[in-house]
């Protein structure tokens, strides 16, 4: 079976991330893929599910300053449609097949996402808005609202094909599916994490279930893509408090506790790196392979890059699609 791995080593939009998610899931099995593994960070950013009203969620001050800035600017990433070439793309992306070594384990730049020799191209006016206030995009997938950041959090996502894995098509046995790889990758850290609500993994801190991650699916073309995210640094869980309202729903274990009573970060010694191989080597293992492979398949990259500018430009970058009702 023909897997991949992409490993972003590039600094992108939180739009044009979830722009290059939904493409992935959209060619993968048409490619001849049957599963593949991203490891990636957003710049400051929060994400809606995809059925949440903003209003519902983000607090007012936060909403009305996004409002603004995107009526002075229409639209937080068309300098980056503008200036994308699939060629550029191509030299910035590790894009890998299944061949020789697993190149997880090659650069730590590329497993934790962040590259500064990459600049954001266009996006002066952003730095400005960023330091106070973060942009906010909608995601393909359902759930609630999570706030990102390049520094303190790690996100993954899965892509499986449904031909690979049928018994995924019931959403509970792929929930469960997905959060054992990434509970089995925790404990090669020593973190003991469990599966709490319907997504949610969380780590017992002082005899309290504390959350440490989200995850969230959607499915398209005969294929489940499964994506979460961890909290590395306390900072963030600051930062929720300040940008987020308590969610309209919760799970039960949240019991009514305010963000920074029911949110906690892993230890300041989790290696972001490791988790990145080590999560790799679990996939692997549960699909009954020995890597998750890692050679270039330049057709596939441009597939991607090409679906990824199209929904960018028509879907992802639109107010009216972020702030819908």
């Amino acid at each position: 079976m023909r897997t991949f791995a992409f490993l972003q080593d590039s600094k992108r939009s939180a739009a044009y991330n979830l722009a290059i998610e939904e493409a992935i899931g959209l060619h993968f099995v048409s490619s001849g893929y049957g599963a593949g593994l991203r490891i990636w960070r957003n710049p400051f950013s929060i994400v809606l599910g995809l059925s949440e009203q903003a209003e519902d969620t983000v607090l007012p001050e936060v909403l009305r300053n996004f409002i603004e800035s995107g009526e002075k600017e229409k639209s937080a990433v068309l300098p980056e449609i503008l200036n994308l070439t699939l060629e550029s793309e191509k030299n910035r992306t590790n894009l890998t097949a299944s061949g020789n070594q697993n190149s997880i384990s090659k650069d730590s730049k590329e497993i934790s996402g962040i590259n500064d020799s990459d600049s954001n191209r266009g996006f002066k006016y952003r730095k400005r808005f960023d330091k106070e206030f973060p942009t906010i995009v909608r995601r393909a997938s359902g759930g609630g609202t999570v706030v990102h950041h390049p520094e303190e959090n790690l996100n993954f996502t899965f892509f499986v094909s449904l031909d690979v894995k049928p018994e995924l098509y019931k959403v509970k046995e792929s929930y469960g599916y997905f959060l054992s790889l990434v509970v089995s990758a925790l404990k090669r850290q020593t973190l003991s994490a469990s599966c709490r609500g319907k997504s949610d993994l969380a780590i017992l801190e002082q005899g309290l279930e504390k959350k440490i991650s989200g995850n969230a699916q959607f499915r398209k073309r005969n294929a489940v893509i499964h994506h979460g995210t961890l909290i590395l640094k306390p900072s963030l869980i600051e930062r929720v408090s300040g940008l987020l309202k308590h969610p309209p729903e919760e799970p039960e274990y949240r019991k009514n506790r305010k963000h920074s009573d029911f949110v906690t970060s892993l230890p300041s010694d989790f290696s972001p790196l490791k988790f990145g191989r080590d999560l790799s080597h679990v996939f692997a293992e549960s699909l009954g392979l020995f890597r998750i492979g890692s050679e270039r398949d330049l057709r596939f990259t441009k597939a991607v890059f090409k679906e990824a500018k199209r929904l960018l430009e028509n879907k992802y970058s639109r107010m009216d699609f972020i702030l819908r009702n």
